[in-house]
């Protein structure tokens, strides 16, 4: 393998926190390579008459309206709450 991958695919697993054998290794250097391969294969395509995409699915907003509505009561809310006084919900600290 390679000594320049091995080191770029170390310090991309340092980055993540992750730490692999020589085995492991082995492997993304080889999956490594494939993509790399295939990113070469689009490269070579003729692009020059396609428009950009900012999505590759055409979506709408499909939000409701905003229609105010009939909320819980501060009982039915806190009704469920493991720890409550009349009007809060009981939570551990979280600052010190």
């Amino acid at each position: 393998m390679n000594q320049d991958k091995t080191d770029a695919i170390k310090d991309v697993a340092d980055l993540a926190r992750l730490n692999f054998d020589a085995q492991e290794l082995e492997v993304f250097a080889l999956q490594f390579d494939k993509m790399l391969e295939y990113v070469g294969v689009i490269e070579q395509l003729d692009l020059e008459n396609v428009e950009p995409l900012l999505h590759v699915v055409h979506s709408e907003n499909v939000f409701r309206e905003d229609v105010a509505e009939k909320s819980l009561s501060t009982a039915e809310a806190l009704a469920n709450a493991p720890k409550h006084n009349d009007v809060f919900f009981k939570v551990p600290k979280v600052l010190k």
